[in-house]
């Protein structure tokens, strides 16, 4: 059976749905705004916790997300660097006919590890 959380500031929300293998945030909406940090970074904190400590991998799906600024893929890296410190297993989600997507997720591939314990997929 899985919890579905649903977090909400401005145009953004996000969607963690927790079931017994993994946990899928779901990022839909526009990010605008200038320090989104405060808003997304405990939500994506509270994740990795929770992959670490039930061991369950995290699924970052943007597939949904309509717009980001530039400041808000400050805690995106935070966190793919948090995981490849503390052995976090994440996938990350984006639509690739989307240029700005595919721009933005692209760059991140840097974070992917050759164990596949971090992956950057493009759908």
């Amino acid at each position: 059976m899985s919890n579905i959380e649903t977090y909400t500031s401005n145009l953004l929300t996000i969607e963690v749905e927790e079931n017994q293998s993994e946990i899928n945030i779901r990022f839909k909406g526009k990010s605008t705004e200038r320090d989104p940090s405060g808003f997304i970074s405990p939500v994506l904190l509270e994740s990795m916790q929770n992959s670490k400590k039930f061991s369950k991998k995290i699924r970052m799906d943007f597939m949904e997300l309509e717009y980001m600024n530039s400041s808000t893929i400050t805690p995106i890296i935070k966190i793919l660097e948090n995981a490849n410190d503390m052995g976090n297993s994440i996938l990350i989600l984006y639509r690739k006919s989307k240029k700005w997507q595919e721009l933005c997720f692209s760059a991140l591939r840097i974070f992917e590890t050759k164990d596949h314990r971090i992956e950057i997929t493009g759908k």
